[in-house]
């Protein structure tokens, strides 16, 4: 490296530099105006966005008193409500009571109801069955005296077929007897 300085003069050097430097010292300068404008822009932007912020912040304060006043409203009405269905709920347990009340009475009534017809649900049975008893043994009386009856006629019917019998034998025997004990048939 040192050779390299030896072999350029110093004075060479500036003059070489000068005009970077007046160039550079422009640019500095022109840099310089764009950053105050830059500032300028910055300082309107932040005031622009200070009044925006402003007005939204004045905005939601006027949000928040609304909401507010909309919300204590709300608590008034739903107080009442809550006063309404107590009331209410009042009301009901009193009609309960009273239903309670009338279900009781009407559950003893249909028991005594119940009651009274198994009574006589059982008299009627009982009436039932000695009317059926009663009438299966006179149709067991008249079931016996009709099969006597019809044993008598079948014992009958077998004398008379029995006689007719006997009967027709005799007849054909004394025909017979005719036909082959007579001198003409020969």
């Amino acid at each position: 490296m040192h050779a390299m300085r030896e072999e350029f003069p110093v004075e060479d050097d500036v003059m070489q530099l000068e005009p970077r430097v007046a160039r550079i010292e422009g640019e500095v300068t022109q840099l310089n105006s764009r950053l105050a404008g830059v500032a300028v822009d910055l300082r309107d932007l932040r005031k622009s966005m200070d009044q925006k912020l402003d007005k939204l912040d004045a905005r939601f304060e006027r949000q928040d008193a609304r909401f507010e006043r909309q919300d204590a409203k709300l608590e008034t009405v739903l107080e009442k409500l809550d006063a309404r269905f107590k009331k209410q709920d009042e009301r009901f347990e009193r009609q309960d009571a009273k239903l309670e009340t009338v279900l009781e009475k009407l559950d003893a009534r249909f028991e005594k109801q119940d009651e009274r017809f198994e009574r006589r649900d059982a008299k009627l049975e009982t009436a039932v069955h000695a009317k059926i008893d009663k009438m299966d043994a006179k149709i067991d009386r008249v079931d016996a005296k009709f099969d006597s009856k019809l044993e008598a006629l079948s014992t009958r019917r077998f004398a008379v077929w029995l006689t007719v019998i006997s009967s027709a034998a005799t007849i054909a025997a004394a025909v017979l007897a005719i036909v082959f004990g007579s001198p003409h048939g020969h």
